[in-house]
C-alpha cells in the first residue's frame, strides 16, 4: 500500500512538472501597443470591448490601448517602432508612404470618414471657409483631407488659415471665438461638443468632408510593412480579433460603451454610446455589406491613392500595394 502511494505521488509529481514545463506550457500572449487616432471616444469602444471579452487574448495578444493626437502621429509612432498597431485615415497613409514611411494598412476599420469641421455658425461649402481660422494639430488628418477637397473644387488650399493646437483645447478655442472652426468628427467630437455648447446657449454646426465630395476609405488599421510581410499570421490574427470585436460591439452597443467608460471613468456613458452609434453608420455602408467588414477592393484602393496623389500633387511613385496589404482580411 505504501509502495502504491509512493508511486502515485511520483506520477503526480511528474505530471505537475510536465504541465508546468515552460516548453510545454501554452504560449504566453504577446504584449502589443495599439494607438487610437485620437483621445478616447465612442469610435474606439470595440478595442476595449475586445480586450474585456478576451478576443485579443484568444488571438494571442496582451493589448495595451493608448490615445494619440492624430493619424500623422499614429503613422510616425508605428513607423518608429513605438507602437505595434494603430488606426489612421487612409489619406494620411497615402501621403506618408512616398515620404519614406514604412507603414501599411491591412484592414479597413471604418469604411467612410466621419471627419469634418465643427463651428458655431454654418459653413455649407468649402468656399465658405476660405480665409477662416481652422484649429487642428500638426498631425491631424484634416490637414491632409481638406486640401484634397479644395483641390477637387478648384480652390486654393493656401486660403485655409490653420491654427496649430492640441486636441485638448479645440472646444475652448471654438467656444471662446479664437477659432472659426475646429477639426472634428461627427461620431467622436460633435456629441460632446454639443453638450458643452448647449450649456453656453450656443449651437454647433458640422460640415462633413464626405458631404463635400471626399469619397475614399475612412480609417485603416496599420502596421509596419516588414511586420506584415514577416509575420502575416500574427497580423491576420489581430485583424480577425478586431473584426470579431467590431461585430460584437455593433450587436451590443451598450456593452461596448460600458467597456470604454470602465477604462476611462471620466467619460460620460451616454455620450460614448451616442458616439459609437454614429460610428456604426460609417461602418455599415452598402460597400461593407457587399464586400464584408474590413475588406478593401483593388479598384477602391486605387481610387483612394489616385485621388490623394492628384490633390496633394504627389509626384513620387506610389501604388495601392505600397499603401495597403490585401489578402489578410476576407469576406
Amino acid at each position: 500500500m505504501v509502495r502504491k502511494l509512493a508511486v502515485a505521488a511520483a506520477v503526480t509529481g511528474l505530471t505537475l512538472a510536465f504541465a508546468a514545463s515552460p516548453a510545454m506550457a501554452q504560449k504566453a500572449a504577446k504584449k502589443i501597443t495599439f494607438l487610437t487616432n485620437y483621445v478616447f471616444n465612442g469610435r474606439h469602444s470595440p478595442f476595449f470591448l475586445g480586450r474585456d471579452k478576451g478576443f485579443y487574448k484568444e488571438a494571442g495578444f496582451d493589448i495595451e490601448i493608448q490615445p494619440a493626437t492624430g493619424s500623422g502621429f499614429v503613422i510616425s509612432a508605428v513607423d518608429g517602432g513605438k507602437a505595434d498597431y494603430g488606426m489612421a485615415e487612409s489619406a494620411s497613409v497615402v501621403q506618408a508612404v512616398p515620404k519614406g514611411s514604412k507603414v501599411k494598412g491591412f484592414e479597413v476599420y471604418m469604411d467612410v470618414t466621419t471627419s469634418g469641421l465643427a463651428s458655431l455658425q454654418p459653413y455649407p461649402t468649402p468656399q465658405s471657409i476660405a480665409g477662416k481660422t481652422v484649429a487642428a494639430s500638426q498631425t491631424d488628418s484634416a490637414r491632409v483631407i481638406l486640401p484634397i477637397i479644395f483641390s477637387q473644387k478648384g480652390l486654393d488650399p493656401a486660403s485655409i488659415k490653420w491654427e496649430a493646437a492640441d486636441p485638448g483645447v479645440y472646444f475652448s478655442l471654438l467656444l471662446s471665438g479664437k477659432a472659426d472652426l475646429i477639426t472634428a468628427s461627427y461620431d467622436g467630437d460633435v456629441p460632446a461638443l454639443t453638450k458643452v455648447a448647449a450649456a453656453q446657449k450656443k449651437e454647433v454646426h458640422f460640415a462633413s468632408f464626405a458631404d463635400w465630395g471626399y469619397d475614399v476609405f475612412g480609417y485603416f488599421l496599420v502596421a509596419r510593412a516588414d511586420q506584415i510581410a514577416g509575420h502575416p499570421d500574427e497580423v491576420k490574427a489581430f485583424a480577425a480579433a478586431t473584426r470579431k470585436a467590431v461585430q460584437y460591439a455593433i450587436a451590443h452597443p451598450e456593452e461596448a460603451a460600458q467597456s470604454l467608460v470602465k477604462a476611462s471613468p471620466t467619460l460620460n456613458y451616454d455620450t460614448v454610446l451616442t458616439q459609437w452609434t454614429r460610428s456604426i453608420k460609417a461602418i455599415e455602408t452598402p460597400y461593407e455589406k457587399e464586400h464584408g467588414y474590413g475588406v478593401a477592393t483593388p479598384d477602391r484602393l486605387q481610387r483612394t491613392v489616385d485621388l490623394v496623389k492628384k490633390a496633394l500633387k504627389i509626384e513620387a511613385p506610389v501604388t495601392a500595394a505600397d499603401v495597403y496589404a490585401t489578402g489578410l482580411v476576407t469576406k
